[in-house]
């Protein structure tokens, strides 16, 4: 029982840090926290770096292992709410999972844009036609 109830902190952990990481320097900003800033940025660059080495992260190993260590007999070892937190976590189809990123981060550099530019004044002729 401890080792299942370790394994889904873990997966609440590892959650917790993957919503860390895509929402941290919004909320730091809004809030003027720059040394949280400085940690999600940290959190960044390593999550990146894990990215581009195709490293596993050491809290999928953790997981891996509290679960290995589990022996149940339950009708249903899993729990409903743990099941769609992994489905977030691991993704299965890693080419949508991408297109999702690559969209997500179009439209958000088209928001960041629109406050960037001025919008083009019309005059009152032009609108009146």
């Amino acid at each position: 029982m401890f080792y299942k109830v370790a394994a889904d902190f873990v997966i609440v952990i590892h959650f917790m840090w993957i919503v860390f990481v895509i929402l941290g320097f919004p909320v730091f900003l809004c809030l003027n926290l720059s040394r949280w800033r400085l940690i999600h940025l940290t959190a960044l660059i390593t999550t990146i770096i894990m990215q581009v080495t195709q490293t596993i992260c050491p809290l999928t190993y953790l997981e891996a292992y509290l679960k290995s260590k589990n022996i149940s007999n339950a009708v249903y070892p899993g729990s409903f709410i743990i099941e769609r937190i992994e489905d977030i976590i691991y993704v299965e189809d890693l080419i949508t999972l991408e297109r999702i990123t690559y969209l997500t981060t179009i439209f958000f550099m088209v928001v960041l844009l629109s406050f960037w530019f001025k919008p083009v004044k019309l005059k009152r002729e032009e609108v009146e036609k």
